[in-house]
């Protein structure tokens, strides 16, 4: 199965930091939040014989995890300004 690591870092990310704002958590909220994040981020797919020690080394590269955290946060902030509602 082929996937988009980088999913995987900015749902992580994306559950540590979301209930420390003040912005909708409904699923579409969440979603773009998630979308835009993704879209400003580069893809990172593995080969078949990628062993998880990379792939764990991915996610949990320092560097990595500040970048993808401002993305997210950037993400959270227009989310928040053009939610398609007011619940939170």
């Amino acid at each position: 199965m082929i996937k988009n690591h980088m999913e995987n870092l900015v749902d992580s990310i994306l559950c540590e930091v979301i209930n420390s704002y003040d912005i909708c958590k409904c699923n579409d909220c969440l979603n773009d939040i998630k979308s835009i994040s993704l879209n400003n981020l580069p893809s990172m797919y593995f080969l078949s014989n990628a062993s998880q020690a990379e792939k764990t080394a991915f996610l949990l590269d320092r560097q990595r995890r500040i970048s993808v955290l401002a993305k997210v946060v950037e993400s959270i902030e227009l989310v928040r300004k053009n939610s398609h509602n007011n619940v939170r």
